[in-house]
């Protein structure tokens, strides 16, 4: 027996073997790679030569000899190497993606869709109100000085029946719903004013801006002067400009449903999700809906990283 070095046609590691005397060849192991190797006497030398099939996928070779090297052929999957440490923890398990988001849209496509009842409503008030109740009213009438007297109050053109209470204070009954008022007395400009009237409760004390308006007179001749009531104006504008609002909230709400639903952006079903709460869609069931969104999107940023790449899984 003699003892030869050589070096592995495999993985190119070096070592020795015990060889018979002789020109009989002989197999062996590589123990590095695990490949089967030949021996074969060549006069006074050994050629080594692999013998069986290639080293399983996964054993360490250098990176010239590595699954797509160049001038390599793309081999199977790498697996995980034997001298690797297991894993010891719990059990692994997949989170859900689809489901998870598939709730979350669906939250926050119902508190948008609440959201856009909402403004249908508030845009609809003053028809709701139009002729629903007649309401009693007071009409406070006074100029710079002090209250005044003989005052007549026309009511979409038409004259009230005003009976006094008080100096410079009137009572009457009108129609519920968008109304305008002009106050005349003698000696000074008419005022106007328009209001809404809205459905009230018929013991109602007298209220500023909902049964209670009150009139400033300017002396002397001229063109009807405009009065406002600030309780007024701010219901008035609100029942301008918040169905619009409200309207925007919903869309973009429904924007972030489809980004929650298709997985394409945790950014915009973030924005939708925010935005549907604030549309306040039947006032408390839309902002809770558009809330629990909101929290259950953090625990499944994971299910938009496979599109995104900014939210990598857990």
């Amino acid at each position: 027996m003699r003892r030869h070095a050589f070096e592995c046609p495999v993985c190119q590691g070096e070592q020795s073997i015990l060889l018979p005397d002789g020109d009989a060849s002989a197999t062996s192991i590589c123990r590095e790679c695990r490949s089967e190797l030949e021996f074969l006497p060549d006069g006074d030398a050994v050629k080594v030569v692999p013998a069986g099939p290639p080293a399983p996928a996964g054993t360490r070779r250098p990176p010239a000899q590595r699954p797509g090297a160049a001038g390599e052929s793309p081999a199977a999957a790498a697996t995980v190497p034997d001298d690797y440490p297991r894993y010891r923890g719990s059990p692994l398990r997949e989170q859900s993606k689809a489901g998870g988001t598939l709730a979350i849209a669906l939250l926050i496509l119902a508190a948008s869709l609440t959201g856009l009842t909402n403004a249908w409503f508030v845009h609809i008030i003053p028809e709701v109100n139009e002729g629903e109740q007649q309401v009693g009213i007071t009409v406070e009438v006074a100029n710079t000085t002090g209250p005044l007297a003989n005052v007549t109050l026309l009511v979409d053109g038409a004259a009230a029946n005003l009976t006094a209470s008080e100096p410079g204070a009137y009572t009457t009954t009108v129609s519920s719903g968008m109304r305008t008022f002009e106050v005349t007395a003698p000696g000074h400009r008419n005022g106007t004013m328009l209001v809404l009237v809205y459905v009230q409760d018929l013991d109602m004390a007298p209220t500023e801006g909902a049964n209670l308006f009150k009139f400033i007179l300017l002396e002397g001749e001229g063109a009807p002067v405009k009065q406002e009531q600030a309780e007024q104006a701010l219901l008035q504008g609100m029942l301008a400009w918040c169905p619009f609002l409200i309207l925007a909230f919903s869309l973009i709400g429904l924007g972030g449903a489809w980004a929650a639903w298709q997985r394409t952006s945790f950014l915009a079903a973030q924005v939708g999700a925010l935005f549907s709460a604030l549309a306040l869609g039947f006032l408390l069931v839309g902002p809770i809906l558009g809330l629990i969104a909101l929290i259950l999107l953090q625990r499944q940023k994971h299910a938009f990283s496979f599109k995104t790449g900014e939210h990598p899984p857990p």
